[in-house]
């Protein structure tokens, strides 16, 4: 490799769907210095209600083989997106309780290995009326439970979080008996970093994201590129290769950067997601 890589760089949040952008997708991570990515399902609102749930992991633990076959390591996050909530009512059925087996099953995967996170499950991230509010919290609530009783790691889906706002999730994640450092706030503000940083966060990795979660000299953690694999909207959220191109910034302006790198794309990584 060149010396403008920095190999070893872990994207905390990636998705992919079938095709030649997946593949393309994943040899652009590569080839900047991305060895691992944690693998979140994606939600498919046209693929019909009928064992909806199976269909999305079944193809989920797919993609990831598809991704270890190219070099990386992959872990696997399976669970119902807070939006599947209005998925499932308008469909007539109770979307708190499908959503609830939903997440029975991703913990089924979670328990045979073949997933370590069940995520990103949690709110919506714009205002609804409070019985959704409340139901997703319920969902969120059993979801820490069975990562107190499994030891997986949960990924939260939510509104920006604010100090209150992850006083909230703490206090949820206390009552449910979890591993707070296994429970993952996804789309974290660094400003917040040092609320309760006990909870893991994982940020999503622009230029000035990174530098503020550095400075603040709370290493709890990862980098995301949310990278969604939509033909109709390349490079969503950010492009695939984010991730290891922060690495090569983070070499090149800190002088601490081993120190960085090896709390944010391996020590953390790997406890969250049994890596």
């Amino acid at each position: 490799m060149g010396s403008s890589v920095v190999p070893g760089a872990f994207d905390a949040h990636f998705h992919l769907n079938l095709g030649e952008q997946g593949k393309v997708a994943v040899k652009r991570y590569m080839a900047s210095g991305g060895s691992g990515i944690n693998l979140v399902n994606l939600p498919d609102y046209y693929s019909g209600y009928s064992g909806y749930y199976e269909k999305r992991y079944e193809l989920t633990i797919k993609l990831a083989e598809m991704a270890r076959e190219s070099g990386l390591r992959v872990s696997v996050t399976l669970g119902p997106y807070p939006l599947d909530y209005f998925f499932w009512e308008k469909g007539g059925f109770d979307a708190k309780q499908m959503m609830l087996d939903g997440v029975e099953l991703a913990a089924k995967y979670c328990r045979e290995h073949r997933a370590t996170a069940i995520g990103e499950i949690g709110r919506p991230h714009f205002p609804v009326e409070q019985k959704i509010t409340e139901e997703s919290n319920e969902i969120m609530m059993r979801c820490m439970q069975i990562s107190k009783e499994i030891g997986c790691a949960v990924v939260l889906h939510t509104e920006d979080l604010d100090s209150s706002g992850m006083e909230g999730i703490h206090s949820m994640a206390v009552k449910a008996g979890a591993d707070l450092r296994k429970i993952v706030k996804h789309h974290a503000s660094p400003e917040v970093n040092h609320v309760h940083p006990e909870i893991s966060r994982s940020i999503l990795a622009t230029r000035d994201n990174v530098r503020k979660a550095i400075n603040e000299k709370t290493w709890n953690f990862m980098l995301e590129s949310d990278y969604v694999d939509d033909p109709a909207k390349p490079d969503k959220v950010i492009p695939p290769d984010s991730v290891p191109k922060r690495a090569i910034m983070i070499k090149e302006q800190y002088q601490n950067n081993d120190e960085i790198f090896a709390a944010i794309f391996r020590d953390l990584p790997e406890y969250v997601f049994s890596l």
